[in-house]
């Protein structure tokens, strides 16, 4: 993109423009277009989500231009989240299971299995295992607790861990994601 501009002896820091904008959302189209599936599992929304997230990005000001990418995707995310609004579900973590199983095709596929998971836990393991945000952002965004978020993770590990008996700890699940779906 640009660097900062030197002029007598200060540097201004550039706005990111609507220009910036669809050039990044051209060049990490992919990236951007797997992180709106796997937050709405469905290629239709995806696309709504992508394309919101463009525009929301393009009607925002004031963001530096160093900031812009992560920007991209942070707009990706509240975009599917004001679609989906995903919500914990009453009762859901008591025996740490899910309504459905994604067990068996968790080895071969994890964007299926990312996809066979609850709205809620799907929302907390994309944005905070693969995205790599706090829990405080995650709860913060999701507008629950940050006890839920962090059950909603252990849910959908165990469920990982379950399918997937070599990774026996949720320490080796965490780590094991961004590979698999990179």
């Amino acid at each position: 993109m640009s660097a900062p501009v030197q002029i007598a002896g200060e540097t201004l820091t550039r706005y990111a423009t609507a220009a910036d904008y669809y050039s990044i959302f051209f060049e990490e189209m992919e990236s951007l277009y797997v992180l709106a599936f796997l937050l709405t599992a469905d290629r239709d929304m995806a696309e709504q989500v992508f394309a919101g997230g463009l525009g929301e990005c393009i009607d925002r000001t004031g963001v530096f231009m160093e900031q812009a990418r992560p920007w991209s995707r942070h707009a990706i995310v509240k975009y599917a989240i004001r679609m989906i609004r995903p919500a914990p579900e009453d009762g859901a973590y008591a025996p740490f299971d899910s309504s459905k199983s994604p067990a068996t095709v968790a080895a071969s596929n994890p964007f299926v299995f990312i996809a066979s998971l609850r709205a809620f836990e799907r929302f907390v393991f994309v944005m905070s295992v693969l995205e790599g945000q706090p829990d405080e952002d995650c709860r913060r965004l999701l507008g629950c607790s940050r006890q839920q978020v962090v059950m909603a993770r252990k849910v959908a590990l165990r469920l990982f861990g379950s399918a997937n008996p070599r990774f026996e700890s949720e320490q080796e699940g965490l780590l094991i994601w961004p590979g698999l779906v990179n």
